[in-house]
């Protein structure tokens, strides 16, 4: 038994390390983040940073926790569910949740504070995602709060150097 015990040590830490060079990234909002109009789900911008980020030789995944039709109070409701131990960075996509908003401006401000704060308080790196500026281009929407497959692509495309700085250099194992 006790000669077991170097072994289980090893594959133990072995396991540890793989998991710690793995990135967790959560990219959280409503439809915007989830895909909608036709966008497949290898089309959103979250499947598409991930793929970019690969390419660049990082070990990530990014999660799509966008859900169509949520609202900052649904948002800070699914939280905890969303974004899972070991998260490293959360790409917040605000725009969307405001525009399924049916409370107040100051309410949702107020949830999407409280989200924030406890994003933060898990020493997690919030992002915007800010597609807004995406969605000024009318060849990159499929309507006027939605991207089409093209404008994911360029949202992605934007967010790739801000996940970078906040990730560092990839490990040398990728």
């Amino acid at each position: 038994m006790a000669s077991t015990r170097p072994i289980v040590a090893c594959v133990t830490a072995c396991f540890i390390l793989s998991v710690a060079a793995h990135a967790q990234i959560v990219a959280l909002g409503a439809s915007d983040v989830a895909g909608w109009f036709g966008v497949l789900h290898h089309q959103t911008w979250p499947a598409q940073l991930e793929e970019m980020l690969k390419a660049k030789g990082y070990n990530v995944q990014v999660k799509n926790a966008g859900k169509p039709g949520d609202t900052p109070w649904g948002l800070l409701r699914r939280l905890d569910s969303a974004v899972p131990s070991g998260t490293k960075i959360v790409i917040l996509a605000k725009e969307g949740l405001y525009n399924n908003n049916k409370l107040s401006t100051a309410k949702a401000d107020e949830a999407m504070n409280t989200v924030e704060t406890k994003l933060k308080s898990h020493g997690i790196t919030i992002i915007s995602a800010n597609a807004g500026v995406v969605l000024q281009n009318p060849g990159l929407r499929a309507d006027d709060v939605h991207l089409n497959a093209a404008g994911h692509k360029e949202l992605a495309s934007r967010l790739l150097p801000l996940v970078i700085r906040a990730l560092g250099s990839p490990s040398p194992s990728g």
